[in-house]
């Protein structure tokens, strides 16, 4: 149903439209009052709001967080059950499930769910959603009554609401009622206590998700007056010297406030005094402040700046000037309504529909609008600068989201992917180089290669308002083994970013052993340097598109004919390591590949598909290296913890496989393409916990079943074409700036899992199932139907 938001018609859709993911009165949406309003909008669907289940992916591997948060908002408020400490509650218990805070571990496919007396820490203010490594968890909160529940609590999973821009929870000890909205620069608390209690709250400054070397370094802390207080916190860990303050408000006057440092004993804080001199700096500052006992609850609105506490005072007073939590978690629910209203689906199962814009609220939380309302942001050297005309975004997993995120906002939200990839360029163009995995105003150099290339490739290709120029300029310098150019980054930082195995891949035309992830490295230079020559192409540099094009197959000399895998090399000659017959593709060797094996790595050279398919023994040979690899035998070797989600040796649980299932488009058994799309689905995204089959990956896995689930996936990003999968639903719409695009499947169903034949605005595909950018248009269509019967299925045009 669509509702136009009058007054009357608001209360009727957020009464009528929303459900949380649990069957609780408090988590009903909020009901505007007389002092509650909402922004003028354009008509919006908030009935798709009960098809968002944060708490999908909080198990197993998933690691996302179930808390609240706003599209691309700053603050990600959510309860921090897991630190990745190895100690206390946590004994015994894999620290990489730290990465998000918060980890259920149950094991739902054997029946042990862990439902009582769970372990929380408390609230802090950021998260990362679905990464591999953990960081962050900065300004943590925990409300208490009695001191010897102040360091952490417990909680019933029954009384757990999860839903968009908002989460609630009962902590067991002093049986309080903690709620939490956001903006995207401030996050909301409520705490209701029980009748006569003392109302206190820890403010921990110290407080680190460790995992990863996680460590508070220096804390700064200001009681200003009675109802406010404000901060510094910096900390090292994945994000090495990561800087944010924060300016917090609460409703009720601090009645006492005290402060521990460094682990001594708690002390009395005096009004204006600031604890934590940069002379004398502090690494754990944890304040107690008492509200004394009352019938309201303690909210508490905390804003974060990455540039000064007067910034985050700033973006306080402009985001949330007066108490009013109802108003803002309405806010932040239409936000999430009218991200959402861009594709549209119908038919399919209400799980189906669940894991579909569960996804897109997955995919759609970061990169994060990192700067302040007046514009002032850090860049990744440190330096305060000024936005002029655009927004500094923060949270780049380049090497994952390169493969499905930019490539569905080109379609969904072009501006917004244009805007991501000219901010990718100016970070370039400020600090020297591409980002590879960028957080929080820090780099990490985590992942391998130059990804950041075929996002701004991608973008030139397809016409977006990208300059060429400026994109091949950034592309270039990170292409390059310079590393006395940038004598500005720091030297852990560079060395991560312009990794060693450059300069060997530029001497030798290979990556010899013993290197780290060395043909990995030399298959992924490969890919982006083909990605530069596109650009070349765009911006008319000829010299440049040569140099590129032929770097982009200089990969092939990992190539071992007899093997029929991309294997090691030897150091200086590119000789190979191993004998042909010798070789184990099962092998998962950190020095080999990354987070994967020969087998998974041979689909990699995506740049040149039909010269894979030529090395292979052309298009019988590549259909039985397909075959061999969804029926090789799943427990072949050791796998890394990454190695998810298998179909024989295909791991859907890791990005290298993503477009692996497409490419039967370009064998005489096109009809696998649907048969294993269909399998996935069913198996490897489910609409609970742990939902989600490997690392959500800040919104890779999401973006994949998103594409797939509408029909069609980009196998190669800079590339602007696409092929054809196995559509879900019976209708999606996806509504472009200028009208809409429409996808259609009759004779769609669980068991029609087979494309009979399809029509891309009325036209055949093109050859291997395809079709290009430019015919998702306005008013365009593609058109499917579908059928039970294998024998019927369209066969794809192989030239």
């Amino acid at each position: 149903m669509t509702f136009k938001l009058t007054p009357i018609a608001i209360s009727l859709v957020l009464s009528f439209g929303l459900f949380g993911c649990n069957n609780d009165n408090n988590n009903q949406p909020t009901i505007p009052t007389p002092d509650t309003s909402l922004p003028a909008t354009p008509i919006i669907n908030m009935a798709v709001l009960k098809y968002i289940d944060p708490m999908i992916g909080t198990a197993a591997s998933g690691h996302t967080f179930p808390g609240a948060v706003v599209p691309r908002g700053m603050v990600q408020l959510s309860p921090d059950t897991f630190k990745g400490t190895n100690t206390d509650t946590e004994s015994g218990q894999n620290p990489w499930h730290s990465a998000s805070g918060y980890w259920d571990a149950s094991d739902y496919v054997a029946g042990d769910v862990l439902a009582t007396d769970l372990n929380i820490y408390g609230f802090s203010h950021t998260h990362l959603s679905g990464t591999g490594a953990t960081d962050l968890g900065d300004i943590l909160v925990l409300p208490y009554s009695d001191i010897a529940n102040s360091e952490n609590n417990a909680f019933n999973k029954a009384t757990e609401i999860a839903s968009p821009g908002y989460y609630s929870v009962v902590l067991n000890n002093g049986n309080i009622k903690a709620e939490l909205t956001t903006t995207t620069r401030v996050g909301i608390h409520r705490y209701t206590y029980e009748q006569g209690a003392d109302r206190k709250i820890k403010l921990d400054l110290a407080h680190t998700l460790a995992a990863n070397n996680g460590e508070s370094l220096q804390n700064r802390v200001e009681l200003v007056d009675e109802y406010t207080i404000r901060g510094r916190r910096v900390s090292t860990g994945w994000f090495q010297g990561q800087d944010i303050f924060f300016y917090a408000q609460f409703n009720q006057p601090i009645a006492h406030a005290m402060i521990a440092r460094d682990g001594g004993d708690a002390m009395n804080m005096q009004m204006g005094a600031v604890y934590g001199s940069i002379n004398s700096p502090n690494k754990q500052q944890i304040t107690y402040l008492d509200f004394g006992k009352g019938d309201q609850p303690i909210e508490m609105r905390v804003a974060l700046s990455p540039v000064d506490w007067d910034g985050a005072q700033k973006n306080l007073e402009a985001e949330t000037p007066t108490y009013n939590f109802a108003n803002i978690k309405a806010n932040a629910e239409l936000a999430w309504a009218k991200e959402l209203a861009t594709v549209q689906v119908k038919g399919g199962s209400e799980a189906e529909k669940t894991n579909f814009y569960t996804a897109m609220y997955h995919a759609m939380i970061a990169p994060v609008e990192y700067q302040d309302v007046d514009g002032r942001y850090r860049d990744l050297l440190g330096g305060v600068r000024q936005a002029d005309g655009y927004k500094n975004y923060s949270v780049y997993s380049t090497w994952d989201t390169f493969r499905a995120v930019h490539p569905l906002l080109t379609i969904t939200n072009p501006q917004h992917a244009t805007d991501l990839a000219n901010d990718l360029i100016r970070k370039s163009q400020e600090t020297g180089l591409l980002p590879k995995w960028e957080g929080y105003g820090e780099e990490t150099g985590t992942m391998i290669g130059y990804p950041a290339t075929a996002i701004i490739g991608d973008a030139v290709v397809k016409g977006l308002d990208v300059d060429a120029k400026d994109a091949l300029e950034a592309a270039k310098k990170s292409a390059y083994y310079r590393p006395y150019d940038f004598p500005q980054i720091p030297d852990h930082t560079l060395q991560a970013v312009m990794a060693g195995q450059l300069s060997y891949y530029e001497r030798d035309k290979c990556v010899g052993l013993p290197n780290w992830n060395s043909v990995s490295y030399a298959l992924e230079f490969s890919y982006y340097d083909w990605t530069i020559a596109q650009m070349a192409k765009v911006a008319g540099d000829d010299a440049a598109y040569k140099e590129f094009n032929d770097r982009a197959y200089w990969s092939l000399n990992h190539w071992d004919k007899e093997a029929g895998f991309f294997v090691p090399v030897k150091l200086n000659s590119c000789e190979k390591e191993f004998a042909s017959d010798t070789f184990n593709p099962y092998s998962s060797d950190a020095y080999w590949y990354t987070e994967g094996n020969a087998w998974q790595w041979q689909w990699t050279f995506m740049q040149d598909i039909d010269k894979l398919t030529e090395v292979m023994g052309g298009t019988e040979g590549f259909n039985t290296k397909l075959n061999d690899l969804f029926t090789a035998d799943t427990d072949g070797g050791e796998n890394h913890q990454d190695m998810t989600g298998f179909i024989g040796q295909y791991i859907h649980g890791n990005e290298p496989s993503h477009h692996v299932i497409y490419l039967y488009n370009r064998t005489n058994e096109s009809w696998k393409t649907q048969e294993y799309l269909d399998r996935v689905y069913k198996e490897f995204y489910k609409p609970t916990p742990d939902g989600i089959i490997g690392n959500e990956d800040v919104g890779q896995m999401s973006a994949w079943y998103i594409m797939s689930a509408m029909g069609f996936y980009q196998v190669t990003p800079t590339d602007p074409t696409y092929t054809i999968g196995r559509p879900i639903f019976d209708e999606v719409t996806i509504k472009l700036p200028t009208g809409d695009f429409t996808i259609t499947a009759d004779n769609n169903s669980s068991d029609n899992k087979y494309v009979k034949s399809v029509l891309i605005n009325g036209k055949p595909l093109d050859v291997f199932n395809s079709f290009e950018h430019s015919e998702i248009k306005a008013g365009g269509t593609l058109h499917f139907v579908m059928t039970a019967d294998k024998s019927q299925a369209m066969a794809a045009r192989l030239n």
